[in-house]
């Protein structure tokens, strides 16, 4: 381990306490989390996922979730995966959706021995009780950052193919039945692969807004959302000068798998990897993580920001 790595690994150490300690009270800055997902299954309060870790995006070896009846006062961690004794690590990017009558969480890990990638859990509640099921993505890619969207009895699985394998990151878009995805439970260190060839939709340099990094043209966390009467899908990057943000781009046709066109940033302050929900008022609300990463000399750290989901289409349009 280099000089920096055990100087990051004593700073930050010190600061954070492994497996976080259950609390109450917590504001959304008091929770070191990355790729926030937030949702309100109808059952009294908000569920808040994503990535958790300690030195290093890959040592999480669990899911949790945050509960908060109000968005403003958190508690938790609750468990959702236990992995520590799996043949996975990273456990990034965790998702709940609702297909049918099932919750399903989706979740980028990497296998001992194999490719990371993108695997689906389901529940028939959103705050625990999943099962694995499935490997989403090609056993032989590099993926992750699933997102899902129903329409018409359709899964429209959406993720990213990392730039470590094609240089250019791709965001692709496989299509499944509702009923492909209700399998029985698999074991979590046998899961089978169930992926299609996804279409691409677009690439990390079809940004238009700032050039992304010469050398890591990133594609992240995409996520799909609908404003009067259009589909749009959120997605980030790196750009030019090294810079992290949330961009948008708008379907031509309205379906999840076709023409996407371009819209820009929607924010540009080291942050992004975001997603919107409905607040108990029927509110759009957008959140995402900044800054892009642990401040080991300072006191920032990563944590989700919950911003008026109405302020993208000011900037839009």
């Amino acid at each position: 381990m280099g000089l920096y790595k055990k100087l990051r690994k004593y700073i930050t150490g010190r600061r954070m306490v492994w497996p976080p300690e259950y609390r109450e009270g917590m504001a959304l800055d008091e929770i070191n989390i990355r790729d926030p997902f937030i949702v309100n299954p109808g059952e009294g309060g908000y569920l808040m996922t994503g990535t958790i870790y300690h030195y290093s995006y890959n040592d999480s070896g669990m899911c949790v979730c945050y509960k908060s009846e109000d968005l403003r006062s958190w508690r938790g961690p609750f468990t959702l995966i236990d992995g520590k004794n799996s043949v996975y690590s990273d456990f990034w990017a965790a998702e709940i959706h609702r297909a049918g009558d099932k919750f399903c969480l989706l979740i980028t890990l990497r296998p001992k021995g194999g490719k990371r990638g993108v695997y689906l859990f389901t529940s028939d509640r959103a705050d625990g009780g999943y099962k694995p099921i499935a490997r989403l993505t090609p056993e032989g890619e590099n993926c992750l950052d699933g997102t899902m969207l129903v329409k018409g009895g359709k899964i429209y699985f959406t993720y990213c193919r990392e730039y470590i394998d094609v240089k250019d990151g791709q965001i692709l878009c496989s299509v499944y039945e509702e009923k492909d995805f209700d399998l029985p439970p698999a074991d979590m260190d046998k899961m089978p692969c169930i992926a299609r060839q996804g279409k691409l939709l677009f690439k990390g340099s079809d940004n238009t807004f700032r050039p992304t990094l010469t050398k890591k043209k990133v594609t992240d966390g995409p996520f799909y959302y609908e404003h009067g009467g259009e589909l749009y899908l959120l997605w980030s990057t790196h750009l030019a000068g090294g810079t992290y943000a949330l961009l948008a781009t708008k379907s031509v046709n309205g379906e999840p798998d076709g023409e996407f066109t371009q819209l820009g940033a929607v924010y540009e302050k080291n942050g992004g990897h975001a997603m919107i929900f409905k607040d108990k008022e029927g509110r759009g609300q957008l959140v995402l993580h900044a800054p892009n990463a642990r401040e080991v000399f300072g006191k920032g750290m990563e944590h989700a920001i919950i911003l008026p989901a109405d302020k993208i289409h000011l900037r839009q349009n």
